[in-house]
């Protein structure tokens, strides 16, 4: 993947052979083979693009090297790939100094290519000189995932490197792309193998760095092409809130709706919009997945999905007791269920305060409900909000 490989030169030159020999078969064959490729394998041409899209599944493009350097072949390779409908994903050769700069590599990178697959911190070269190096990855990626929702995020190095700058990191991303130059699969865990940078491309008419789909196939990149989803919109007017925390944004249409795929732009930061009260008048199914036009004090925020929203709940004052059921089925918990609250943990049994009257003193009642739920004390101690369904 980068321009120098010095430090794989002497594993690369003992494996070319047989990489040559046991894996150079037609891609178009097995399509196992997946090519990096970047401004070193120059500007392709649409007879090249044609070519190479009954060699791969996919290709993943370098976009940048650090923020401040575009790619020079990028927009003009990612644009004959969209003519033709070859799937991409894109890759950041990470120059990233400290967790503000890696966050700030990670926006660049989505700004250059919105329209990706997928998205590949490629971080081998050690450059973090402020803070934490794990600290760093996981802001890049936490950055670039409030950008690109549920497409998948990939890390990638070589092993060594990977154990000694970003183990706890990697954790957290969609997958481990291993770089090792070997002719056995490594014993190590990952979602693609580059095994050479010396693979040839009949399309291309030169060799280049190369890498086999291992544990998932290839429409876990990039999705299935031959799905079209459809869109079904509906009038709905409700009151919700958005939750405390949640990594989307506000964007002008759905972003799950194939016609505006390409016309997709965020209108509302989700991180300066949450724990409100927002209105909707809108609601769209897609695959399944439920999304709704939003408004803040009449402000226009967007669309966004059902996951990043609860219910709205108006809390009232409550003064007496209640009796608990023999045998109540809730627990008690430190919010109201399923409201937008970040953290919501059961605080005590339901089952422990069986028959017991409890000091209630404030109730709360979710948007299109009927029932209460209380905030309830036994003795003085309190216990948490417990649902009016367990009280007699």
């Amino acid at each position: 993947m980068r321009f120098y490989r010095f430090k794989y030169l002497i594993m690369s030159l003992a494996v070319i052979f047989i990489s040559f020999l046991c894996i150079n078969l037609s891609a178009n064959a097995d399509q196992k083979n997946v090519y990096d490729l970047s401004e070193w394998q120059g500007n392709f041409t649409s007879a090249q693009v044609q070519q190479l899209k009954n060699e791969v599944p996919f290709v993943i493009l370098r976009v940048q090297y650090g923020s401040e350097y575009s790619d020079r072949t990028f927009q003009h390779n990612k644009n004959l790939l969209d003519q033709y409908h070859v799937p991409y994903g894109v890759y950041s050769f990470s120059q990233y100094e400290s967790v503000s700069d890696a966050k700030n590599e990670a926006r660049v990178l989505y700004n250059r290519a919105p329209n990706a697959k997928f998205y590949v911190n490629d971080y081998e070269d050690q450059t973090v000189k402020s803070g934490d190096t794990n600290d760093a990855t996981l802001a890049w990626l936490n950055e670039l995932r409030s950008l690109v929702g549920n497409k998948k995020i990939l890390f990638y190095s070589y092993q060594n490197f990977m154990l000694n700058y970003a183990a706890e990191a990697i954790s957290s991303y969609d997958g481990y792309w291993l770089a090792a130059y070997q002719s056995n699969e490594p014993e190590r865990e990952n979602v693609l193998w580059q095994y050479t940078d010396h693979y040839y491309s009949p399309a291309l008419g030169k060799y280049i760095d190369s890498s086999l789909l291992t544990s998932k196939k290839s429409s876990w990149f990039i999705g299935n092409p031959t799905v079209v989803l459809h869109t079904k919109y509906y009038r709905d007017n409700q009151t919700l809130m958005t939750k405390s925390s949640f990594n989307e944004d506000f964007y002008n249409h759905v972003v799950s709706d194939n016609k505006y795929m390409n016309y997709l732009k965020i209108t509302s930061r989700g991180s300066n919009n949450r724990a409100k009260t927002v209105t909707t008048d809108c609601k769209a199914v897609v695959g399944g997945k439920v999304f709704y036009r939003c408004y803040y004090e009449g402000k226009y925020l967007g669309w966004i999905s059902s996951d990043a929203l609860g219910p709205h709940i108006s809390y009232s004052k409550a003064n007496g007791t209640k009796n608990v059921k023999s045998n109540p089925s809730n627990n008690f918990y430190n919010h109201v269920m399923n409201s937008h609250f970040k953290n919501i943990n059961m605080t005590a049994r339901g089952s422990e305060y069986a028959n017991k009257k409890l000091t209630v003193t404030q109730k709360a009642k979710k948007n299109g409900w009927k029932s209460y739920y209380y905030k309830c004390y036994y003795k003085g101690k309190y216990l948490g909000w417990f649902y009016q369904g367990s009280f007699k």
